[in-house]
Parts: C-alpha cells; structure tokens; sequence
C-alpha cells in the first residue's frame, strides 16, 4: 500500500499544501502524494546556517560601531530626558569597550593598508 486516500484523490500529508490545486497553474500535476506533503521541502540544505552566522556577525558589527560612535560623539550627555539617560548610562562602559575596539581595528587596518600599499609601490 503506497497512498493513503482521505478524500477521493487527496492523500493525509497534502491536506495543508495541495500540489494538485488547479489555482495555481504553475506547480506540477502528480499522481501520488507522501506524508511529508512537500517533496522540494529538503533539497534546498547547505547555506541556512552560513546565513544565519553572516548576518549575526553583521549585526554584531554595526552594533559595536554603533556604541563606538556614540561614545566617540558622547551621545548620552545630549540626551535631555532624565530616564532615558539614566537607562542608557549603564551602557556607557560597553560603549567605552566597543570605541577601544573600533579605534583599534582602525589603526590595525590603516597600517595594513600602508604596508600594502608600500608594497606595491616599491621600485625596484
């Protein structure tokens, strides 16, 4: 017994997806339906997580830029409302740490950049 009928052409997985609906011109017509309800559902594998760590480390990032360039602008003594300012100085050593960082990544960057660039415009 390959199907499970449950009404008339319709098998138990394809209850919530129906590849067979005449809506929808575009998906193909097939005879027998599985449990899993979708067959295209596994072949797409291989970059989810690499996704996900990218734009984890991307917003992790633009947060520590964020914090870095609002303690480099001291963003927190222009703030005017007493309970906002009160929340976000608890963040001030993060933002403190997040400058240090941004401020040496930028100089480990620029020194790179001259070494390269000394590199290349070396005559010989």
């Amino acid at each position: 017994m390959y199907n499970v009928s449950l009404n008339g052409s319709e098998s138990a997985g394809s209850v919530a997806y129906r590849m067979n609906n005449q809506a929808y011109p575009q998906t193909p017509k097939y005879s027998n339906m599985n449990f899993r309800g979708r067959d295209d559902y596994y072949e797409e594998k291989g970059s989810k997580g690499l996704k996900v760590l990218l734009g984890l480390a991307g917003t992790a990032v633009l947060v520590i830029g964020g914090l870095g360039i609002a303690h480099k602008k001291d963003v927190l003594s222009k703030i005017s409302n007493e309970k906002v300012k009160n929340i976000l100085s608890k963040a001030k050593p993060a933002a403190e740490t997040c400058y240090k960082w941004c401020h040496k990544v930028k100089k480990t960057l620029v020194n790179n950049w001259d070494k390269i660039k000394k590199m290349f415009n070396k005559k010989s």
